[in-house]
């Protein structure tokens, strides 16, 4: 799990440094989708190590809406 969570983050950095470098934000939904994906990721991690009263809840949500947000947004 945490080897998921180190390449999903530097792929994510990867992508929006990228981004802001060369002002062409073409590749944002993608960047956003594997951000909800880390966040989910981040969340179920959370529910397993400390229960109900976690950042999970926070985390699972949030995930959920940046997923929705990053497909609404492929054209």
């Amino acid at each position: 799990m945490n080897i998921i969570k180190m390449i999903l983050a530097l792929v994510v950095m990867a992508i929006s440094v990228y981004s802001l470098i060369t002002k062409d934000f073409s590749y944002a939904p993608v960047s956003s989708l594997l951000l909800g994906i880390f966040l989910a990721i981040i969340g179920i991690d959370e529910f397993k190590t400390k229960g109900k009263n976690s950042w999970g809840t926070v985390f699972i949500p949030a995930s959920l809406l940046v997923i929705a947000m990053a497909l609404f947004s492929f054209k």
